[in-house]
């Protein structure tokens, strides 16, 4: 929220436009609305937490999603069936995970991306191209390898934050006018 405040409000004239803009927010009452988006999309951390703890203690690895177990005779030995991680099918099966990766956060990033931009056009606009590149650069760095998944996301990380932060900004505002 800190960095949305400050790299939304840099100037008196944004600080007069944006204030205008949710004050139709309040009339209309939608401030509920942008309340509501910033926080389903914080409400997915313990989420994402939930799912952290069970892949750690099931020692699933990435870019596995599941754990199938091989059915057969009873008391078969034959274990579990993983995704493939090494050579073609590896780096087929690492692309594949880092697209279902963006599939996963686009519906919440996106509809925070339309909200905030009604009041910070043009800041909205820059968090969303650096979500997106930095999306683009994961993506390539996950498909050659595990480890690479990270490549380049943290700046994505602060762009997202930053439109969920002009939302919440909007939704106090609105709120509290």
């Amino acid at each position: 929220i800190i960095i949305a405040y400050f790299s939304s409000y840099y100037t008196d004239a944004k600080v007069t436009t944006a204030s205008a803009k949710i004050a139709i927010i309040s009339e209309y009452d939608l401030g509920w609305l942008y309340l509501g988006l910033f926080l389903v999309r914080q409400l997915m951390l313990p989420i994402n937490i939930n799912l952290g703890n069970a892949r750690k203690a099931s020692k699933a690895g990435l870019p596995d999603q599941h754990v199938y177990k091989v059915m057969g005779a009873e008391g078969s030995k034959l274990g579990y069936v993983l995704m493939e991680n090494e050579g073609a099918h590896g780096t087929f099966n690492r692309a594949q995970r880092a697209l279902q990766n963006y599939h996963e956060n686009f519906p919440g990033v996106v509809v925070q991306y339309v909200a905030a931009s009604f009041v910070f056009p043009f800041e909205a606009f820059v968090c969303m191209m650096v979500w997106q590149i930095s999306c683009c650069v994961g993506a390539v760095g996950y498909t050659g390898n595990v480890d690479g998944r990270m490549n380049g996301r943290l700046p994505g990380y602060f762009a997202m934050s930053t439109i969920g932060g002009m939302v919440a900004i909007i939704a106090f505002k609105a709120l509290l006018s």
